[in-house]
């Protein structure tokens, strides 16, 4: 009883592995012009929506718009991504200058000191499509944002006290839909 059992089991994989005309047919998608995204980082304003258009296969205009605990955050820039072809390959690496929210600063007693702070940023990252002809992707990075002198001033003119100090890199997640 055993034996048959076995022979049962294995004998879909025997009659596969003696099939030489399998093919496997690649197809390639062409890359996106448009996508729309939501998400936590600083190219969505904070906890936001993303939006991007892209020129050229490689060169995009991005806008973010979200809330920035304790106000409105938002980021405009240009994304390059580094493609191979004029397709989308699983991962796709890219380069993101922005202008817009670089930090923010809630004071607790004092809420009529809450700041978002507006300056230049840099960052790189990664946008990692799903398996298969997905029309949805991730996008992870990694930003430098140019805070400066603003904050410590701001801080020494109002004598407020932090409780943590600022991060000099921040990250970003997001979850986008192809629309184009």
């Amino acid at each position: 009883m055993r034996k048959f059992l076995y022979i049962i089991l294995f004998l879909p994989v025997f009659s596969f592995g003696q099939n030489d005309t399998v093919a496997i047919i690649k197809t390639k998608e062409p890359a996106d012009i448009f996508s729309a995204g939501l998400g936590y980082g600083q190219d969505l304003g904070g906890i936001g929506v993303n939006l991007t258009y892209y020129a050229t296969n490689k060169i995009g205009f991005q806008g973010g718009l979200g809330y920035a605990n304790p106000g409105i955050g938002y980021n405009v820039g240009l994304k390059f991504r580094f493609l191979k072809e004029e397709f989308l390959s699983h991962r796709t690496p890219f380069f993101i200058a922005m202008y817009g929210y670089t930090a923010a600063l809630k004071v607790k007693d004092s809420p009529n000191l809450n700041k978002v702070f507006i300056g230049p940023s840099l960052g790189f990252g990664m946008d990692s499509k799903a398996m298969g002809l997905s029309h949805t992707y991730w996008s992870f990075a990694v930003f430098y944002p140019f805070i400066g002198n603003d904050i410590q001033k701001y801080i020494s003119s109002n004598h407020i006290s932090l409780s943590k100090s600022a991060t000099p890199i921040t990250i970003s997640i997001s979850y986008k839909v192809i629309i184009r």
